[in-house]
């Protein structure tokens, strides 16, 4: 489905957001393509992953007034700036079912040594539509993940 998708990320962002959370998307996928992070449709409109050197870092979905980053599960012991430690365990995204069909229900996890439980499986640290500060610490995050994520075992991750 994927392949049928023409639309750019920033025609779905016009499409999507208003105002502040417009300009907010639209700036930080600049930053992106800026520093060779170029998103790719994925799992068809709204839907888009960033590779970065054989490895996916995160996914973003975008709908009515709202925008949505979910990074992956993968190896989140090391270490990693304080702030950017908070920002995911303040951000640890629970398992939903999303489809009714996942066997893994939810998972345990350690994430920076707070040990969490029923996570996403694949998807365990989600932000929606975050704020410029939240967006700064994103980037730090993005940074780490280019070290997780060829390590990672994550079903998405290449």
């Amino acid at each position: 489905m994927a392949e049928k998708h023409n639309l750019t990320i920033e025609d779905e962002i016009f499409t999507h957001l208003d105002g502040e959370l417009r300009k907010q998307a639209l700036e930080f996928i600049a930053y992106l393509r800026e520093n060779r992070l170029s998103p790719q449709p994925w799992f068809g409109p709204t839907f888009w992953i960033f590779p970065w050197d054989g490895n996916n870092l995160f996914g973003m979905h975008l709908k009515k007034g709202s925008w949505h980053f979910w990074f992956f599960s993968g190896d989140y012991s090391g270490e990693a700036d304080g702030e950017v430690m908070k920002l995911v365990q303040d951000n640890v995204g629970h398992c939903i079912n999303c489809y009714g069909e996942c066997e893994s229900k939810g998972v345990d996890l350690t994430i920076f040594g707070n040990e969490y439980m029923n996570l996403c499986y694949q998807f365990p640290v989600r932000f929606g539509n975050p704020d410029n500060e939240t967006l700064e610490k994103i980037k730090k995050l993005i940074e780490l993940w280019k070290d997780i994520a060829p390590r990672s075992n994550g079903i998405h991750i290449r």
